[in-house]
């Protein structure tokens, strides 16, 4: 029943597309229109029963792509089904809707919107501009969208991942007795970026002050021969343990390998490589779809919502238990512990840049919105760019 609407779906946003393509955007539009579609602090009006709310999820690859995608997915599919929601009836997912297209994103909104959908979830940053501008000829729909809080119209989410990251490099550095050097693969050289990289960083350093993270850098959000290439340098470097910021299973694989150990990225990872995943940082937003899905059908939304949430949202997988030892996740436990009651906080001073400069003096703490657009890099990360 799914795959059949699905392809139905994907026909007419084709079709749509290739039509919009000679005509005016849907945003253009939107924008003629004399008012806005609601205040930022507007509700939608109508009620419904959970169950019958129609949802739809936009994505920029595939929905099983082993990383990114497959992580907002899984958490939508917990969503519904916690909230009793039929997903092989009422939701409809759309793959390889590429952020740059604007005609196509429009298109896709448009026929999703046809097809009955009281809330669409943008499942990557990309999107949100496109959803700003086209969200007042929809009015009645509630535009959902992984970002920061830049637009007062659309609902925007974002996840304090730094919490899962910070405990993943203090895990590394706890297992790694041998040598104060741990490593680290990154993708592309941007503020997300930064700050995994960052807060592993900083786990690493909370559990032992001299380690360093040596990082190599794959300027590609996903490129399986890079991402491995770049691992067996690290390997090759002398380091045995890693964290990553990457979509594919070619780290992992590699470490288990050449006999290396590795904490997974956006889902478990362990099935991927048993040998070498210790844990995996997973992007958990359950939690926030959920609340975003129940409000709306209960018809107190705001479109102006942000959420920006860390606890069980930036959350570890289970620990690999043939590979971390008791006293080790207990260890790690009572962290993430501390992290939630504030007795820890990740982004707390004194902190410096690899250049030596303070960037949090002692007893402060950095603001949510230089974590989030953060440039740096602290002082013990090498082979950071600046």
């Amino acid at each position: 029943m799914k795959k059949k609407i699905l392809s139905l779906l994907l026909a007419a946003v084709m079709a749509v597309s290739l039509a919009a393509c000679g005509g005016s955007s849907a945003a253009t539009q939107a924008k003629e229109e004399p008012a806005a579609a609601e205040a930022a602090d507007s509700t939608a009006a109508e009620k419904k029963d959970v169950k019958d709310l129609v949802i739809a999820e936009v994505h920029y690859s595939v929905v099983e792509d082993g990383g990114w995608a497959q992580a907002m997915h899984e958490g939508l599919l917990r969503a519904c089904d916690e909230l009793g929601v039929d997903t092989e009836k009422n939701l409809l997912t759309v793959e390889n809707i590429a952020e740059e297209d604007t005609a196509l994103v429009e298109s896709t909104v448009d026929t999703l919107v046809d097809s009955g959908a009281d809330i669409i979830f943008g499942c990557s940053a990309g999107y949100a501009t496109i959803f700003a501008e086209i969200q007042p000829k929809y009015p009645d729909v509630i535009f959902a969208q992984q970002g920061n809080d830049v637009y007062d119209n659309i609902v925007e989410m974002q996840i304090r991942g730094y919490e899962g990251e910070f405990l993943a490099g203090y895990l590394c550095a706890l297992m790694n007795e041998e040598s104060d050097q741990l490593g680290f693969e990154a993708s592309m050289d941007e503020a997300s970026v930064r700050t995994a990289l960052n807060a592993y960083a900083l786990g690493a350093k909370y559990a032992n002050p001299n380690a360093t993270v040596q990082v190599i850098w794959a300027d590609s959000w996903y490129d399986l021969d890079i991402e491995a290439a770049n691992a067996e340098a690290l390997i090759n470097n002398g380091i045995k343990y890693m964290g990553m910021e990457a979509s594919s299973p070619a780290v992992p694989q590699k470490c288990e390998e050449k006999g290396a150990y590795c904490i997974g990225y956006n889902i478990d990872m362990e099935a991927n490589a048993p040998g070498a995943v210790l844990t995996s940082f997973c992007w958990n937003w359950t939690p926030i779809m959920k609340d975003i899905i129940q409000k709306t059908a209960d018809g107190t939304i705001k479109i102006s919502d942000n959420y920006y949430e860390g606890g069980e949202c930036s959350k570890l997988a289970p620990f690999n238990d043939a590979l971390v030892p008791a006293e080790i996740q207990d260890k790690v436990n009572e962290l993430k512990s501390k992290l939630e009651s504030g007795e820890v906080v990740v982004y707390a001073g004194e902190l410096k840049d690899d250049k030596g400069n303070v960037l949090v003096a002692e007893g402060e703490t950095m603001d949510d919105e230089v974590i989030l657009a953060q440039e740096f890099f602290v002082d013990n990360v090498i082979g950071g760019k600046n």
